[in-house]
């Protein structure tokens, strides 16, 4: 199950919305490796090939989430 949470950036004070997992197994939320856009995947409804992102980069377990407007690590 996941929840989107309305967040607001320590660096600039943009508000954006993320979509994240519960911490249930098979769910989690990646970030493009690019811009930090997140993607929250949940395997438990079948296996499909990760989306490219709008920005060009690619979503990775091992990317940061970033802020959509000033591109700090959050």
């Amino acid at each position: 199950m996941s929840h989107t949470l309305t967040l607001t950036c320590p660096h600039c004070g943009h508000t954006f919305e993320r979509t994240y997992g519960v911490n249930v197994v098979g769910q989690a939320t990646l970030y493009c490796n690019k811009c930090g856009k997140s993607h929250f995947v949940d395997l438990s409804l079948g296996w499909e090939p990760l989306p490219d992102c709008e920005c060009g980069g690619s979503f990775d377990a091992d990317a940061k989430g970033r802020c959509p407007k000033c591109d700090n690590i959050l």
